[in-house]
């Protein structure tokens, strides 16, 4: 038991310790995600006016639709930073026409590509740093790296809670108190979750 015991010390430490920084985080925006009402900033909109490159004109729009809409993108991309993490397009034959949608934390990006007039119009609404975050906290429009870091923190913050409980029960001095701490805290979550049905 001992060794059991030396061996939860040891996780309660280092399990918090690579992602301390994530618990804070996750903490704070969870603050304000339960505040909607509080401000976070002012939504910034822009829109551009672009000619469409030589080499993007040759290819066969009406037949190659899904290749045109990603060396579009990779020309905006490489030439003008306009950078997402979710697309999705449409073409429209008619009007030859492809309209590109580009989302990430950060805001999001329409693009309306006209074939006949070798143009595109950017549109760019880009959110405060503090919505983005909040972005972050819910996992909306990122990446895998960010949902692979966020699954290893909710893993370590796990690990953390479970082994901190453990060396509470097992500190004879202090153990009724710390339990008791423990039953109402547990006790005024579940009552607050039956009293939401």
């Amino acid at each position: 038991m001992t060794t059991f015991n030396r061996w939860a010390r040891w996780v309660h430490i280092y399990s918090a310790a690579p992602v301390l920084l994530l618990m804070v985080f996750f903490a704070g925006t969870g603050l304000f995600l339960n505040h909607s009402n509080w401000s976070l900033g002012q939504t910034q909109e822009s829109d551009l006016s672009l000619p469409l490159p030589t080499d993007l004109m040759s290819l066969d729009w009406d037949h190659e639709s899904s290749t045109t809409a990603l060396a579009v993108l990779h020309w905006l991309d490489h030439e003008h930073q306009v950078r997402g993490v979710d697309l999705s397009f449409e073409w429209e034959s008619e009007e030859k026409l492809l309209l590109l949608y580009l989302d990430g934390p950060q805001g999001s990006y329409a693009v309306e590509a006209y074939y006949e007039e070798a143009s595109a119009e950017v549109y760019r609404r880009q959110l405060p740093v503090l919505e983005m975050l909040n972005n972050l906290h819910r996992g909306k429009h990122v990446s895998g790296l960010w949902r692979w870091l966020s699954d290893l923190s909710a893993l370590c913050m796990v690990l953390f809670c479970l082994s901190g409980f453990w060396l509470l029960t097992i500190n004879t001095l202090k153990r009724r108190h710390s339990l008791s701490w423990v039953g109402i805290g547990s006790v005024v979550m579940v009552f607050t979750i039956f009293l939401m049905h």
